[in-house]
């Protein structure tokens, strides 16, 4: 995990590098040499990782100096970020009519210590590079008896050409399509008093359960039984009573939940399902207190007779503490399902493999369970990945050694990101900074990774062309899902399955933060995104210390007082539960080339915002009296 997450950092890094080596600004200021020989270095890492990055040996103790190598590429990538920063301010001056040598000796003083400060950042990284070489003694020797075979891609290509990926959530699995029927019936069945007012649907995670659950609402049967009046919650771990009424305020009203007391929401949802039969769908709860429960489901007591709740959970306790009576249980696919399901994913049929490729297959979907999440997202992979080795590799990790089939779900998603194509390694991993459950814009997701560096540039393609395709891939592969298109405005979202945020943040660990740590420790201080949910107070400023993204939803943090212009924060998205006055903080990120900003009160934009030079993106939503024209 650790060299297929530093092998995709290495390939934005060797991006960075390629297009500043060659700058005017590189030229002028005398950096060039400089970068030249971080170009080198950079070189003898990839070199490393290209041999090492499908391997999954996240097990092996030998191979801890990765970690130290990752944390070397993020200095890499912090800095030149630096010497982006002061090239763009140089093509300002020079847009502005001013001539590059007048700049240089105008501002002569700052670039030569610009240009020492380069140069020494540059001598730490070799140092350190060369502490990780001495500390790995015997990498040579674990690199020299990998499989050889296990590291080429095979010559023996599948036969035919498979067709892309279906867009459709799920593939068909005939034995869902009965579990589906008699839920259904279930839900339109008319029984007097509680007996049967929540239906459960229960398994593994990634079985499919939400899957499913989309599906009967979009059947006709349910659509014509419920009149139209079904909404959909996603609950999640966090239980609070407060949040799941604003939820549900707007599922039922169609309106934001944040510029509204609670009494009123209260009000107006009692009234709205006043009389009314209804299906509400509670997606992923966990919580198991049924005093909770009972003080929630209170605010649905005034629905017609036959309203009916639609609960699903990995949980047990979660159904008695509801009193559910009519549970489905999800059961694992069998082996002829879960290959059949494996080849629908793909578009292939069986006759498009080789007959080397099918007895390899069959065994790898076998580890996978007979969870279709798990059978989807390595699908994609071996779809990408034609070669009998790569296939090979992947049945053989070690990461299978997992006695429990939760384990070894997880074991089939973490092989699938290590499988992944390398440009969408830290497309993927970005997404962690988002709250679970969370709807992302794809528009904004693509600027956000463009703002990072992300997306690397083709000739006569746009960014914004190329960030569709990572986007589609990442769709196809299952990493996110739930695609809905919005008309008129043709606004795509989606989301990630709990499982695959789950990943992401396995992934990155200390590099990921989602809440205010009581002590700041050495960890902490590795924060590369910070995402706060429903959070107040003030931020610790050592927090920010390697942040580059920050994702608020919901809550008031302050940020007063805490950062200084050299933090390398690119992105930032404040999402405020309500409205506030124009967060004064952000006019000091100089590295900043995206802002999203919800529930603000701005007349209009302060000044002192031209002082953000790498600001490509600015969105202001439901803000009061904002003029930014």
């Amino acid at each position: 995990m650790e060299a297929a997450l530093a092998f995709g950092l290495s390939k934005v890094v060797g991006n960075k590098l390629v297009s500043l080596v060659s700058s005017e600004f590189a030229a002028i200021t005398g950096v060039e040499k400089d970068l030249s020989e971080l170009q080198s270095l950079h070189a003898d890492i990839t070199s490393w990782l290209s041999m090492l990055h499908d391997r999954a040996m996240e097990s092996d103790p030998s191979l801890r100096w990765l970690i130290k190598l990752r944390n070397l590429l993020n200095d890499m990538y912090d800095l030149l970020d630096e010497v982006y920063l002061q090239d763009e301010k140089q093509r300002v001056d020079r847009d502005h009519g001013k001539h590059a040598i007048a700049v240089w000796f105008c501002g002569k003083p700052k670039l030569l210590l610009f240009r020492w400060k380069v140069a020494h950042k540059i001598k730490a990284i070799k140092v350190e590079f060369d502490a990780i070489v001495n500390q790995k003694s015997d990498a040579n020797t674990i690199l020299h008896n990998l499989h050889l075979d296990q590291l080429i891609q095979s010559k023996n290509k599948i036969t035919r050409e498979p067709s892309l990926l279906s867009n459709n959530k799920e593939s068909k699995i005939p034995s869902r399509d009965h579990v589906k029927s008699e839920i259904i019936l279930e839900l339109v069945a008319s029984k007097k008093g509680e007996a049967g007012r929540i239906v459960s649907i229960v398994g593994l995670g990634g079985s499919g359960k939400t899957t499913l659950a989309q599906q009967i609402c979009h059947d006709d049967k349910i659509k014509g039984h419920f009149k139209g009046r079904i909404f959909w919650i996603h609950v999640s771990q966090e239980f609070c009573r407060d949040k799941l009424i604003g939820k549900l305020f707007e599922a039922i009203i169609g309106q934001k939940s944040d510029h509204h007391a609670q009494q009123h929401m209260v009000r107006v949802i009692s009234n709205k399902l006043s009389g009314n039969k209804f299906l509400l769908v509670l997606d992923d709860a966990w919580h198991e207190d049924r005093h909770d429960w009972e003080n929630f489901m209170v605010l649905l007591d005034n629905g017609a007779p036959g309203s009916k709740i639609l609960l699903t959970t990995r949980n047990q306790s979660v159904l008695e503490a509801v009193e559910s009576k009519a549970i489905f249980k999800l059961a694992y696919l069998s082996v002829d399902e879960s290959w059949s399901f494996f080849l629908k994913t793909c578009g292939w049929v069986e006759e498009d493999l080789s007959y080397a490729f099918i007895p390899v297959g069959k065994d790898i979907v076998k580890k996978c369970g007979g969870v279709p999440l798990a059978i989807k997202t390595l699908g994609s992979v071996l779809w990408e990945r034609r070669g009998i080795n790569t296939w090979r590799a992947i049945r053989e990790s070690n990461l299978w050694d997992e006695e429990n089939i939760e384990a070894r779900v997880f074991t089939s998603l973490k092989l699938s990101y290590i499988y992944l194509k390398d440009h969408l390694k830290q497309c993927f991993t970005f997404c962690s900074i988002f709250p679970k459950g969370c709807k992302i814009n794809k528009h904004y997701l693509i600027e956000q990774w463009m703002a990072h560096g992300f997306i690397k540039l083709k000739k006569e393609e746009l960014a914004h062309d190329i960030g569709n395709e990572y986007f589609d891939s990442l769709m196809r592969a299952g990493f996110l899902q739930d695609r809905v298109e919005t008309l008129p405005q043709r606004s795509v979202s989606c989301k990630m399955h709990d499982l695959i945020h789950d990943l992401t943040h396995y992934i990155l660990q200390n590099e990921v933060v989602t809440s205010q740590p009581k002590n700041m420790t050495d960890s902490s201080q590795n924060c590369r995104y910070l995402s706060l949910t429903s959070c107040s107070g003030n931020v610790e400023r050592a927090l920010f210390y390697k942040v580059r993204a920050v994702h608020v939803s919901g809550g008031n943090p302050s940020f007063d007082n805490l950062v200084k212009k050299s933090f390398y924060v690119c992105s930032v998205v404040l999402d405020y539960a309500v409205d506030t006055p124009f967060p004064l903080f952000v006019l000091k990120l100089e590295y900043l080339a995206y802002l999203e900003i919800h529930h603000v009160s701005c007349p209009k934009l302060p000044e002192a915002i031209s002082v953000c030079w790498n600001l490509q993106s600015l969105h202001f939503i439901s803000c009061k009296g904002c003029d930014i024209t």
